[in-house]
């Protein structure tokens, strides 16, 4: 039966935890759930639900606690689930779940409240997020490495912690046959190992790992490309990095993409890397590259070992081991083109079987149907 079902999501850049808000809420939406999405005002997320048509409801989620605006939030909230009559809220991040747990306290009618956790960050167990777990019907984990820290905490009861991973629309990462024309697009040799890393340039993300694992790269493959894809701060010093290992030919920064477009631009890689030294509550960027069926290189770390299977659809290798990243990447472009391709199948498959929209929504159907969430039969959004 259809649900009504509000989800927030408070974030301001469209990072991963953003994007899967999005998705989610456009896999509900294709299963003929009515989905009512509520985000920060005027940031980067806003923009990017709005481009995708998907009719963002505007929220102020200030950062730092601010009683009037906070409270205006909350009532917007609790008047969003009584005019619509909302069987379920989907909160995504801290701010917007302590708002609807005390919306609930305004309203006759009690719903559900879900919280799906992104973050590998410790959760603490103190006081306040004891209250807030009470009011909680379930918690939404991304991430082995996730559910792991959250069960730790004992705030939840075991059976209202579920695991579901991230989704993606795979038919528009999907391959289409345009491999050699966008090569020709970015000027790439028609011949050239290229290996794709999509991921803000940002520390955490360890580009500079992966250009100093690049120079044994190149030593070995002197015709491979890296084409590091993403906007941030760091492109300076990382180009600058690039320039005193005379790879400034062999590495292309292609900038902040959008993200329309990614798909297009990995189809004229050989290989998927993803090279951080951090946080990884649910990666993304990884899923696409199988989604694209790319052989991954990937570090040990949050939910890339989840996604990567070791010599079946790439290679996994410890966070910030330049070493152990460079003869990763050597060995996965040395083997014979079909092998790569079968890992890249093998990695295609594994998103299919889990990570599709329709295996998404279910998952996502069981846990409200677990809270308490009852359909209504409303004509969907």
């Amino acid at each position: 039966m259809p649900l009504r079902i509000l989800q927030l999501n408070s974030a301001r850049k469209y990072v991963g935890e953003a994007a899967h808000t999005l998705n989610l809420t456009e896999a509900l939406r294709r299963a003929g759930h009515s989905v009512w999405l509520g985000l920060r005002e005027g940031f980067e997320t806003h923009t990017h639900a709005q481009a995708r048509a998907l009719d963002p409801l505007p929220f102020r989620f200030e950062s730092r606690w601010n009683p009037l605006r906070d409270w205006a939030d909350m009532a917007r909230i609790a008047e969003l689930i009584r005019e619509h009559r909302i069987d379920v809220v989907h909160a995504h991040r801290s701010k917007e779940h302590w708002l609807a747990a005390l919306a609930q306290r305004r309203l006759k009618r009690k719903i559900p409240v879900v919280r799906t956790r992104h973050l590998t960050r410790p959760l603490s167990a103190h006081l306040f997020n004891r209250w807030l777990a009470r009011r909680t019907a379930r918690m939404i984990v991304v991430s082995k490495a996730v559910e792991a820290d959250v069960r730790s905490t004992k705030l939840y009861p075991d059976a209202h912690v579920a695991l579901i991973p991230g989704g993606l629309d795979l038919e528009r990462y999907a391959r289409t046959g345009r491999r050699e024309a966008v090569r020709a697009e970015l000027k790439l040799d028609p011949d050239a190992l290229v290996t794709a890393c999509v991921a803000r340039l940002m520390p955490i993300k360890g580009h500079d790992v992966l250009l100093r694992a690049w120079t044994t790269v190149h030593a070995a493959h002197p015709s491979a490309v890296l084409l590091l894809v993403g906007g941030g701060g760091r492109q300076e010093a990382l180009a600058a990095q690039a320039r005193a290992a005379k790879l400034e030919d062999r590495v292309r920064f292609l900038g902040r993409q959008d993200p329309r477009a990614v798909a297009g631009l990995l189809e004229a890689a050989d290989a998927g890397v993803l090279a951080s030294t951090g946080s990884e509550g649910f990666s993304r960027a990884v899923l696409e590259y199988m989604a694209l069926a790319l052989p991954v290189v990937g570090t040990t770390v949050g939910a890339i070992p989840d996604l990567v299977e070791p010599e079946i659809s790439g290679k996994l290798v410890p966070p910030g081991d330049a070493e152990a990243l460079g003869r990763a990447l050597r060995d996965l472009l040395a083997l014979p083109a079909e092998v790569r391709a079968a890992w890249g199948a093998a990695g295609r498959a594994r998103a299919e079987a889990n990570h599709g929209y329709a295996a998404w929504v279910r998952a996502h159907e069981r846990v409200y149907a677990e809270a308490g969430a009852t359909g209504t039969g409303s004509t969907p959004s």
